[in-house]
């Protein structure tokens, strides 16, 4: 009787009656050299499952005769029919008395240890759950037989998660990063397409063109940036290139001029190799704003107009499609490879025809799309720039340290996005994730499941993953977790940004935003939800193991709770002033008075210490593994604010006005014309501070000032909108940053707390940053206990004034300590 069986790991072809019976007694298990490793593991396994003895021998010959598997051995006579466009295959065929195991294996194909994984999945029962041996499932069960004939899989991407859990693997253990690389194997993670440092898409203009070798005698190579456009310290006063190595923050190069476009296509071909070669920009800003690269960003030009940020899709596929085109003709067997990614991530308006050499490595995040209209965005974008005639590559961001460690389940999203690749004919499927298996494992072993195969079933892979991590009778709990868990995360998501974050409005940063919604998300609401579930499966969990494994997830998503408490008590902070990097400022609003900032720093100081406990105490970096990593001092150095903000108030050097760098534009500031029809506006084209953070300077516009434009006889208020409160005698000392082209500009301020006035002074500095910056200080002012309002008031006798305000300080000493 002709019999075809489903399992997870592909469809199985074989039509004949029972035969090889794997588990009624022992055997060898027959391994070639590069296969030592899956044997002897084969060996360990059915030896668990069976209860019988399976022994690994190496085969020096190609004698097939004896009863036994065999791996790393095509059976004999058996035919494969495989597509030429596809060089990565597992097999397995059976007969009575043997079993023959083999794929591709060379340098970076592992297509017989994968044929072994698939093997033992399908007739052993064995599952990688997560990395580590209580993420392997190896329980004992009968013997099973195994059916004659032949099982092919050819699996539909060529390139699978590589590359996409390598963040943190400095803060893992040498053994943690063994048990990481040994699941992905099982979960077959690899490619069989070559691409250079890693997946081929790396930021490559540094690397194609640097600034040491070119910029001296082609400055016209770089980017023309305006100092409206540019990142980091000094400002030029007018639009310059990039082009010397010393300038700061992020650059680019010209992608209109013929010479660089040249030197690029001449490049990538001279290396001969059929690996892909990126011609990715850098990362972050830094773009080009010359005559020629304008002119072909037709209607994106509209588009960056209408949105706070550049939109160059057009003019990046035009550089893209000239590239692929000289390199075809220097060397058709280069292949080229770009991100599409950030602020060039659409489908070009224009028909572009790449030759059959370029790749596409298409950058999203399917886990924040509001709604399904936001998610068709997405997978409407992936078969556009399939009709290009490019090979696309999903890049995604499951979750690094940007997502905190959250329990952020979102594999119907996964699902339904890779199946659009599938359909749209990706070449793959990669991206960044961490190694947070506690609070993700389900998500994750869903995501690796249907990279291999893309058309299994979302819904069987998570019921398959809780049925072998927990048992039979507490698997629908936590399937009814998993999903509870998920509803949740599209609900919060799904909200109005307004009204899930109010302060979006000034301070529109993506990063930001998001750790201010799952912060609210996965409250402690969400934490009694998933407690009550633990509860539930831990009546019904009916082994040690099983136990152990409900533990290790309930400590994986339980971490939400600290790190949402962390977070909000992180947005208090920035709420009052504290320079915290990428974090939204909360809803609170207290009185600037000393020890309620002390009891906000010591909310904070407490978050972040239970916080680090919980790592301390729960340190598996395969459960939480980029906790640490992003404290980091140049990612997230939120811990480190809140002790410098503890340091700064104690040493009376804490600034009581909120937002006094206007980095968030005008949150807790009001600027109103008292008298004429002057404008205020909040500019990155000049700035007196810079905030050297990597990812502030390459994900969020940082460098903002206060620009005030006065005409003649206006009176402007600048006004603080938290009062500024003492409770016993203070002294105030006052300090900023003033732009002014017109002299010394103390003739154009009067600064008031309360209604006393704080005397300024200019401090006489002949090299004044970034042109004509004033430093004013203004003399002691005493302070009564009480209640102040901070404003400033610019009046303009004259013509017509411009004048920048930026890092505006006032600090409060108590007057018994400076008696004293």
């Amino acid at each position: 009787m002709k019999k075809t069986i489903l399992f997870l790991g592909a469809v199985l072809m074989t039509v004949a009656a029972s035969a090889f019976e794997l588990g009624k007694q022992g055997g060898n298990i027959y391994f070639n050299r590069i296969n030592t490793r899956p044997a002897l593991e084969m060996s360990q396994l059915l030896g668990k499952v069976f209860g019988k003895k399976y022994k690994a021998v190496q085969l020096k010959n190609s004698d097939f005769s004896k009863p036994g598997i065999y791996i790393g051995f095509p059976a004999p006579g058996a035919k494969l029919n495989i597509p030429a466009d596809k060089k990565e295959f597992i097999a397995a065929f059976a007969d009575s008395n043997r079993v023959f195991l083999w794929g591709n294996d060379s340098e970076q194909l592992n297509g017989s240890a994968f044929a072994v994984a698939d093997f033992l999945e399908k007739y052993a029962g064995i599952r990688y759950l997560w990395p580590g041996e209580l993420g392997t499932v190896a329980e004992r069960q009968k013997p099973v037989t195994v059916k004659k004939g032949l099982d092919l899989y050819i699996p539909p991407f060529d390139l699978r998660l590589t590359n996409s859990f390598h963040y943190g693997s400095r803060n893992r253990t040498v053994q943690e990063n063994v048990d990481l690389e040994n699941w992905l194997k099982h979960q077959k993670v690899g490619k069989s397409i070559h691409a250079h440092s890693g997946s081929g898409f790396q930021h490559a203009f540094e690397s194609l063109m640097p600034r040491e070798v070119y910029g001296k005698e082609h400055p016209e190579y770089y980017s023309l940036v305006s100092p409206e456009k540019w990142i980091g310290e000094p400002k030029p006063d007018k639009p310059t290139r990039l082009s010397d190595p010393t300038m700061p923050g992020p650059w680019q190069l010209c992608t209109s001029n013929p010479d660089v476009r040249r030197i690029i296509a001449e490049k990538l071909a001279a290396k001969k190799s059929e690996g892909i070669q990126s011609i990715s920009p850098n990362d972050g800003y830094g773009f080009c704003e010359c005559a020629n690269c304008l002119a072909q960003d037709g209607k994106d030009a509209e588009r960056t107009k209408q949105s706070r940020y550049f939109v160059l899709t057009n003019r990046m596929y035009n550089f893209a499609e000239d590239i692929a085109k000289q390199v075809k003709k220097l060397n058709p067997k280069t292949k080229v490879g770009m991100f599409a990614y950030s602020f060039y991530d659409g489908v070009p308006d224009g028909r572009i025809e790449f030759p059959g050499n370029m790749y596409l490595s298409y950058c999203y995040m399917v886990y924040d799309a509001k709604d399904k209209a936001a998610e068709d965005v997405i997978n409407n974008k992936i078969l556009g720039l399939a009709a290009t005639g490019a090979k696309v590559i999903g890049r995604e961001y499951w979750g690094t340290h940007y997502t905190m460690e959250y329990p952020l389940s979102h594999s119907r999203k996964i699902d339904r996005n890779i199946k659009t690749l599938r359909r749209g004919n990706a070449a793959g499927i990669y991206g960044e994730t961490g190694c947070s298996f506690g609070p993700r494992a389900s998500d994750l072993y869903i995501l690796a499941k249907l990279s291999w195969n893309p058309d299994l079933k979302r819904e069987d892979i998570l019921m398959d993953f809780c049925v072998a991590a927990f048992g039979k009778k507490a698997a629908p709990v936590m399937f009814e977790l998993f999903e509870k868990i998920e509803d949740r995360v599209e609900k919060g998501f799904a909200a109005d940004f307004d009204a899930a974050c109010p302060n979006f409005r000034f301070y529109k940063n993506t990063y930001a935003k998001n750790n201010y919604v799952m912060a609210r998300i996965f409250d402690r609401d969400f934490t009694k939800m998933c407690n009550e579930y633990f509860r539930k499966a831990a009546k019904l969990v009916d082994t040690p193991t099983r136990k152990a494994r409900l533990q290790y997830i309930m400590n994986g998503v339980n971490f939400a709770r600290v790190t949402s408490d962390a977070l909000c008590a992180y947005q208090d902070l920035a709420a009052i002033g504290v320079n915290m990097p990428l974090t939204m400022p909360s809803m609170l609003n207290v009185t600037m008075e000393k020890n309620a900032i002390l009891s906000v720093i010591r909310a904070s100081a407490k978050a972040y210490s239970e916080k680090e406990f919980y790592i301390n105490r729960y340190s598996l970096a395969n459960n939480i593994g980029r906790a640490r990593r992003s404290n980091a001092m140049n990612l997230r150095p939120w811990g480190a604010m809140t002790e410098i903000a503890t340091i700064d108030l104690a040493a009376d050097k804490f600034n009581y006005l909120v937002n006094g760098a206007f980095e968030y534009s005008s949150y807790s500031w009001d600027v109103k014309n008292i008298k004429g029809n002057s404008k205020s506006s909040f500019v990155t084209s000049t700035n007196c501070d810079a905030d050297n953070n990597y990812m502030v300077t390459s994900h969020a516009y940082q460098g903002i000032s206060l620009q005030l434009d006065a005409v003649k006889g206006a009176e402007i208020e600048i006004k603080q909108l938290r009062p500024i409160g003492a409770k016993e005698p203070m002294e105030a000392r006052f300090r900023m940053f003033v732009k002014s082209a017109s002299g010394n500009p103390v003739k154009f301020i009067k600064v008031m707390l309360g209604d006393k006035e704080l005397k300024l002074a200019a401090v006489e500095d002949e090299t004044r940053a970034n042109g004509d910056w004033y430093e004013l200080r203004s003399y002691a002012l005493p302070v009564a206990p009480g209640t102040y309002n901070f404003r400033i008031v610019v009046t303009n006798p004259g013509d017509a004034l411009m004048l920048n305000f930026d890092e505006l300080r006032l600090r409060l000493k108590s007057i018994n300590r400076v008696t004293k």
